[in-house]
């Protein structure tokens, strides 16, 4: 077993996540509680790549009907966004978060894996409601997340740092 998963299920473990492991994938499958639902989180040590993955799933899927509308609330979300990447897949609705960090010498610390399982959490839960305006409510894809980014600066880069003019 790769140290960077054995250090997965250690985390897990301390602190008394239930969850389903699958050691020859270096996944680990569990369900946590947001405010706005409860979502599906997959954690993933690749050691072919190096990289330490945390996926988590919307409880809803996407109806084809609202597919476009949700790729452009998706777009909206993601530009700019300094963590992580919502995802949309146009064939079956599965709509989900994903964040990723490069392992160093198959070291995966407590801090990283607190980080990006509390940053999918959070985001799924932030965007969850802009999401379910837009398929059910009708809502723009701008004006939803416009709404849920409302006096939250620091989910994006700001452009305060760029130049006024190149002279």
């Amino acid at each position: 077993m790769h140290a960077a998963f054995e250090r997965l299920i250690e985390h897990l473990d301390a602190r008394e996540v239930r969850y389903l492991s699958n050691s020859e994938t270096g996944s680990i499958f569990t369900n946590f509680r947001g405010e706005a639902g409860t979502y599906r989180i997959v954690a993933m040590v690749d050691a072919s790549v190096e990289l330490f993955q945390v996926f988590g799933f919307s409880p809803v899927m996407v109806p084809p009907g609202a597919r476009r509308a949700i790729a452009e609330t998706v777009a909206r979300a993601n530009y700019g966004m300094r963590l992580g990447k919502f995802e949309l897949d146009f064939n079956d609705g599965e709509l989900r978060f994903q964040v990723a960090q490069v392992l160093t010498e198959d070291h995966l610390e407590d801090e990283v894996i607190g980080r990006l399982m509390g940053t999918t959490l959070a985001m799924l839960d932030l965007y969850l409601p802009a999401f379910l305006s837009v398929i059910y409510g009708n809502e723009l894809p701008e004006d939803a997340v416009a709404h849920i980014e409302k006096g939250r600066p620091e989910l994006h880069d700001s452009d305060d740092h760029a130049p006024d003019s190149l002279d």
